[in-house]
């Protein structure tokens, strides 16, 4: 299981109602599917961890687990 399930298990929900189907707390699956942190290789990073809804299991957006270390990158 990635350390990202664990880092998001507490945090609150991304979104109240999925912008598809309309279901309330829409979660799925949280900090399991991931891409890749980088854009393009360049030293910019991105939301990797994707939003998905529990009932019609469309990806509504992404979001990063919070940083416990600040100097980490």
């Amino acid at each position: 299981m990635p350390s990202e399930y664990m880092l998001l298990k507490e945090e609150p929900f991304f979104k109240e109602l999925c912008p598809n189907c309309g279901a309330r707390f829409p979660e799925f699956m949280r900090g399991m599917v991931q891409r890749p942190k980088r854009f393009l290789g360049v030293l910019w990073r991105q939301d990797y961890c994707a939003v998905i809804c529990h009932e019609c299991k469309n990806i509504i957006g992404w979001e990063s687990p919070p940083s416990i270390n600040k100097n980490f990158t």
